[in-house]
């Protein structure tokens, strides 16, 4: 990008991951930062208003960079995924774990960075703020407050009953079906990278004969999703997933 040609531009984005991995040293710095980083300090003249959107954003996304020597960060998601493949389309899950793809980790990048390297500049903001707009929560205000302050907040009160509408699409759809996962609701960037995977189905089926050729067709995404018309495929698989999942309910 050629505004981080300027070294006064890089050393913003240097210094705001210097500063994010002191404060969190659980997490500390973590490749794939950068690229959810760097939008901040394009959109924000302020250094320091760049690193207080980012911190926010982390602590949306920090789980993902949670890896162990049992698991990794966006584990969950990846098993999400399989399982959502399975149900709309066991025909390619049967293929890609004939080709050692089941652990679905050729879709690690996508969630660890929300698209940045498979959309355009603007077009990843613009998913951003769609998916974010889509999954909106009254609530989700108390996650941007310190962990002590929102506790006080929150402790002894009981939040007054909000009507759907208040919820963005996806998750009123959820609310709807009583479809929240044991460890939390499924993040609707399971359902994007899912639409990926059923736009490229057939060629994945025809073509892919091992992981290499399966990462290849899907780098070739890179730079050609339509951000627009991934939130709508991804909104209509969700759809249809929970009406398959309502079906199979006794």
């Amino acid at each position: 990008m050629v505004f981080y040609e300027k070294k006064e531009n890089l050393s913003k984005l240097w210094d705001i991951l210097a500063v994010y991995a002191w404060i969190d040293k659980e997490v500390g710095y973590c490749q794939g930062m950068s690229d959810l980083c760097s939008p901040m300090i394009v959109l924000l003249n302020d250094e320091a208003d760049a690193f207080w959107c980012f911190e926010r954003l982390m602590r949306r996304l920090r789980g993902n960079f949670r890896c162990t020597q049992q698991s990794v960060g966006v584990e969950n998601q990846l098993q999400h995924l399989a399982s959502i493949i399975q149900v709309l389309d066991p025909k390619l899950h049967d293929h890609l774990e004939t080709l050692g793809g089941g652990d679905y980790l050729f879709a690690f990048r996508m969630f660890m960075v929300l698209f940045r390297r498979e959309l355009s500049f603007g077009d990843s903001l613009y998913l951003w703020e769609m998916m974010w707009a889509l999954e909106y929560d009254p609530d989700m205000f108390s996650t941007y407050e310190e962990a002590g302050a929102a506790t006080d907040r929150t402790q002894g009160h009981k939040p007054r009953v909000k009507s759907t509408c208040q919820f963005g699409k996806y998750k009123r759809a959820n609310l709807k079906n009583g479809a929240n996962a044991v460890d939390g609701p499924v993040p609707i960037s399971v359902f994007l990278v899912a639409s990926v995977l059923k736009e490229n189905s057939q060629k994945l089926l025809q073509e892919a004969r091992g992981l290499d050729d399966l990462i290849r067709i899907l780098n070739n995404v890179n730079g050609n999703l339509d951000a627009k018309k991934a939130c709508e495929a991804a909104l209509k698989l969700h759809a249809k997933y929970l009406r398959k999942m309502q079906g199979k309910k006794p």
